[in-house]
């Protein structure tokens, strides 16, 4: 067979095989294109065709190397490098497919879809200002297509350009009233401009649409718990959880709802669950430990504190650690404890303070004298420090000392309270005189 015979039977082959893909016969219509390729290794209409049925089956790699035959025959053909970088993106190799649809576009800028192809693909490796600018000539080019509107908008998101973003959301939902992602979307921007109430509503329309959409869910917990509304973020934290959320966040967001509702107990229980998840971090025994401390448990507080100074020392836990020691009269672990603190922040007031009280409750005078006045020393206007200084005085009888200590407490604490009155009575009953602002004359 000649040459010019193989190509017109090659051709005739490539007909056979558009009537049977026209009938929705592939099989027979990619046996047609093989046929064709066999008859014309040159037949470069073949390959395309071959190129896009063994794509439709998903055979990507395969549908690559047909089109690659295509270019290499006809290196400006532009629909195999549009159909190759289609190849490309299915196969996330984005890169590769902006430079298909680039050569696409230089040798044909009329292609249908292509600007927004390569719009998408910007946003995916994060070019976002090459993304926005194809994705609007796809806008002005081919009207309006929700889908471009919607990469647009998640690119604006991206760049923080959350007004731009919300104009784009607001044109998707438009084309498509049940696009559950612009609504979501929308929501998350309005959330950063402040629109509370805008993006609550944005939240509960998506779950309308979807009751099982979990980011929903997610995101208006999130508000919620902004917004102060405990419960209602309580309502959506049991959702997730329904829906098999049961991650480390989602225990924690609801045990701080229950903290700031006094609900202590749950509190304790969902930090529980947390630590079952993640045992390594502090975070989750420092606060179940703070739900301990606030109910009196202060022995399982203590162990809490503990661990949390296990996995990661920091000055404030040591000190709560002494202070939940304190609660439960253990004044020598207490000490140790401050002690610990001091050493470390020899200008942390409040741990002399602290030390010096347990000192004060084991009588140990002098080193609670000792304590009060390096606070004082640090900080001078401190009514604590006053006011177990003179008790540290008098239980030694020095009177005076005492008395001015009492007065200064008085000076300092306007307002009355259950120690001013105590304290105005012993001066008085002891001799000293003393002029100080009562809240009775204010």
């Amino acid at each position: 067979m000649t040459i010019p015979d193989k190509i017109k039977e090659s051709k005739n082959l490539i007909a056979k095989g558009d009537e049977f893909r026209k009938n929705g016969d592939n099989a027979k219509a990619l046996e047609s294109y093989t046929k064709a390729i066999k008859a014309d290794a040159k037949a470069n209409f073949a390959y395309f065709k071959r190129g896009q049925l063994v794509m439709q089956d998903g055979k990507l790699s395969d549908a690559i190397a047909d089109f690659n035959s295509a270019i290499a025959l006809t290196p400006d053909f532009s629909f195999a490098y549009y159909k190759r970088a289609l190849a490309y993106l299915e196969l996330k190799q984005y890169r590769v497919a902006i430079e298909d649809f680039t050569k696409a576009i230089t040798l044909n800028p009329e292609l249908k879809r292509i600007y927004e192809k390569r719009g998408y693909c910007y946003s995916v490796i994060k070019d976002f200002e090459n993304a926005i600018t194809d994705l609007t000539s796809a806008i002005e080019s081919e009207g309006d297509s929700q889908s471009a509107y919607l990469y647009r908008a998640n690119a604006h998101f991206m760049l923080k350009n959350f007004e731009k973003a919300i104009e784009d959301y607001n044109k998707t939902i438009e084309l498509n009233p049940d696009n559950e992602k612009a609504y979501l979307s929308r929501g998350i921007c309005l959330t950063n401009t402040g629109k509370d109430e805008e993006a609550s509503l944005d939240f509960d329309r998506v779950i309308t649409l979807n009751p099982t959409s979990k980011l929903a869910y997610q995101y208006r917990a999130v508000l919620d718990i902004k917004l102060k509304h405990f419960e209602k973020a309580i309502d959506d934290i049991d959702r997730l959880i329904k829906l098999k959320i049961e991650d480390k966040k989602s225990y924690v967001s609801r045990a701080y709802c229950n903290f700031q509702l006094k609900n202590y107990e749950e509190t304790i229980n969902d930090y529980t669950k947390a630590i079952s998840i993640d045992p390594d971090d502090a975070s989750l025994y420092l606060n179940r430990a703070n739900a301990r401390y606030n109910i009196g448990n202060f022995d399982e507080a203590a162990l809490d504190y503990l661990k949390a100074l296990e996995i990661d020392p920091t000055l404030q836990v040591y000190f709560t650690v002494g202070t939940c020691y304190a609660q439960i009269e253990d004044y020598k672990e207490a000490v140790k404890y401050f002690s610990r603190v001091i050493m470390a922040e020899p200008k942390y007031y409040q741990a002399y303070i602290s030390r010096g009280i347990s000192f004060l409750k084991m009588k140990y005078y002098n080193k609670a004298l000792e304590d009060f006045t390096l606070a004082l020393e640090i900080k001078h206007d401190l009514p604590q420090a006053y006011i177990n200084r003179a008790i540290a005085f008098r239980a030694q009888n020095k009177m005076e000392e005492a008395a001015r200590d009492f007065i200064d407490y008085l000076i300092l604490t306007p307002s009355d309270n259950k120690h001013t009155f105590q304290i105005k009575s012993w001066l008085k009953r002891n001799g000293f005189p003393y002029d100080v602002p009562s809240s009775e004359n204010n």
